[in-house]
């Protein structure tokens, strides 16, 4: 009988609407749960198979890049983290948009 481990992951959103993609987007590969708010968590579920953690790495790295996060903290192994990628996109930030009207 070969039973795989499922191990979890827990990813820090920015706000409910981001996390909210990032679950719909990892739902589509593994099993992902928006834990609410005001954490704004999300939580992944990866098997024993280090291919498998790599690619939720790679996914939640793409999701950071999409949302112009810049970085995100995530629990792995009772131990935070922070993945970076992309860059900021400032005029996506509500101030900027009321010192431009």
């Amino acid at each position: 009988m070969n039973v795989e481990l499922v191990d979890r992951m827990y990813i820090e959103g920015a706000d409910y609407d981001s996390a909210s993609r990032l679950t719909h987007r990892l739902a589509r590969e593994r099993t992902a749960e928006l834990l609410g708010e005001p954490a704004c968590l999300v939580m992944a579920s990866f098997s024993s198979d280090p291919a498998d953690l790599a690619a939720l790495l790679r996914e939640v790295e793409s999701w950071v890049d999409d949302e112009s996060l810049c970085a995100i903290r995530f629990l792995l192994d009772d131990r935070i983290y922070v993945l970076e990628a992309g860059e900021a996109d400032w005029a996506a930030h509500p101030w900027r948009e009321t010192l431009a009207a």
